[in-house]
């Protein structure tokens, strides 16, 4: 449980670091038996990585602008918070 927790905020960092960053690391300490968890992230590798969130959120989002009666053209940017992090996506 433990060795959980530690990856889950190593990754929460990297999560982070990516987000001012164009690249970050991942390091977890004792993750398995001796053994640590070293691995060199960009951030084209992490957007790679949560694209079919992006892809549902784009689905949701287009839904919404659809409903609301509202055009794409006229929305200048839309922000999701949560947990300081954030993410550019280009939706246009």
């Amino acid at each position: 449980m433990r060795a959980r927790l530690r990856l889950l905020d190593a990754i929460e960092k990297m999560r982070k670091l990516l987000t001012g960053n164009k690249e970050a690391d991942i390091n977890c300490e004792s993750l398995l038996e001796d053994e640590d968890l070293k691995q060199h992230f960009t951030r084209e590798e992490f957007e790679t990585l949560i694209e079919a969130f992006v892809k549902d959120f784009r689905d949701c989002l287009t839904k919404s602008i659809e409903v609301s009666g509202l055009k794409i053209e006229e929305i200048d940017f839309i922000e999701l918070v949560g947990e300081a992090t954030r993410i550019p996506i280009c939706l246009k």
